[in-house]
């Protein structure tokens, strides 16, 4: 029985680390740049583990990095290294920045050319502020730092440093007339330059008309990528919309493929609508978008075969990757747009609710090791009654 208890501690130890990480990247605790700070509380500061217990005591003038802030509390950690290698390692939270001080004023990306946690692009990109209210600059890449100025909404934005990881953006260095800081684009403050065209499968209803199946638009602004949403334009009216793994709009990424077998192209999505030709086995192809497992569009694709273009149900079983593909887009957008659906030109935030892949880790995170457990328990039980069985059959043979 001290073996089963062990595994469930072990086990659940395991699975409260896991939740609390995921947690962090769920929608809302993207890596923001480390800062650091200095304790100037006399007494010192007291910093906690996951569960809200004291871990440690940080003296006056002691120093960290605060690597995340989710939710009102900052993961703390500081520099380490082992075998060579350099890394941040996490220490523990504290709930507020109270006791402490900034070790830099401002940061400067400019003065800066060697910093890794900065991003520096080869050309200025565009931004456009999103927030109702406007948005506020301050003198580094996060509200902690001194502010600086207010930039109002719809106001077009340049930038050519980034706070990114893996393509993800955090927050922008912009000069803006006499104003010069950092804007946090997170929560759809301000939108950024967007680089992907989509394709619209089916018709989609929004609040701008019902944009017609088979429409191509490269929306021109984005989200940041924790809230996935893109700033589609139709009928002169503005619409932030999730096309994030949506089973109506579909991302165009082309690559380059063979055919192993005939596939018939459609006009639509819809295998009963009016076929556009057939692409013989053998043929090389681009499959210029396709859905995804996520929401049980995997097999439906939008192909470009010489000069036909058209929709196939067609599983990766029948294809061979060839490699990505260096085209940009379709073609010219084709949104249609009549005058009677036209509206008032105002930009307006979408309602479609948002659709969390973080979600999804976590209960397929928790069923694996719900599995897992009862798996065990089972072994053990089974193991134990096997045990018993032979101990009683002992004690009859020795009657």
């Amino acid at each position: 029985m001290k073996i089963l208890k062990r595994i469930i501690l072990f086990l659940a130890i395991i699975l409260s680390v896991l939740w609390i990480e995921i947690a962090h990247a769920d929608m809302g605790a993207p890596e923001l740049r480390e800062f650091e700070i200095v304790v100037i509380n006399n007494n010192g500061v007291d910093y906690y583990d996951y569960k809200g217990d004291i871990k440690g005591h940080l003296d006056k003038n002691d120093t960290v990095l605060v690597l995340y802030e989710y939710d009102g509390q900052y993961t703390i950690g500081k520099k380490a290294s082992r075998n060579g290698y350099e890394f941040n390692e996490t220490i523990g939270y504290i709930n507020s920045l109270d006791g402490f001080s900034l070790a830099e004023d401002e940061v400067d990306p400019t003065k800066l050319p060697d910093d890794a946690s900065i991003t520096k692009y080869d050309e200025y990109r565009s931004a456009i502020v999103y927030a109702k209210d406007g948005v506020d600059v301050y003198k580094g890449p996060s509200d902690v730092y001194d502010k600086v100025g207010h930039i109002n909404k719809d106001t077009v934005l340049s930038y050519k440093y980034a706070v990114e990881t893996y393509d993800n953006v955090t927050n922008i260095y912009i000069s803006n007339k006499d104003v010069k800081g950092w804007v946090e684009i997170l929560d759809k403050k301000v939108l950024i330059e967007n680089d992907t065209q989509y394709i619209f499968r089916n018709d989609v209803n929004t609040e701008c008309g019902t944009i017609p199946k088979n429409s191509i638009t490269t929306p021109k602004y984005k989200t940041d990528s924790w809230s996935h949403s893109t700033l589609f334009e139709y009928n002169d009216c503005k619409f932030l919309y999730d096309a994030f793994r949506d089973e109506d709009v579909f991302a165009v990424y082309p690559n380059n493929y063979k055919t192993l077998k005939d596939i018939t192209l459609y006009e639509t999505s819809d295998s009963n609508s009016k076929e556009v030709g057939t692409v013989p086995s053998g043929s090389e192809i681009i499959i210029l978008s396709s859905g995804d497992y996520f929401n049980d569009t995997q097999n439906i694709k939008y192909i470009k075969y010489d000069e036909l273009t058209g929709w196939a149900i067609v599983d990766d079983e029948s294809l061979e990757y060839i490699s990505e593909n260096d085209e940009k887009g379709i073609t010219e957008d084709t949104i249609k747009i009549t005058e009677e659906e036209k509206q008032d030109e105002d930009i307006k935030p979408n309602k479609k609710p948002i659709f969390s892949i973080n979600a999804f880790i976590i209960v397929i995170i928790v069923s694996t090791f719900i599995l897992v457990l009862t798996g065990v328990i089972i072994a053990i039980l089974v193991n134990r009654t096997s045990k018993n069985k032979k101990i009683e059959s002992k004690k009859e043979e020795e009657k």
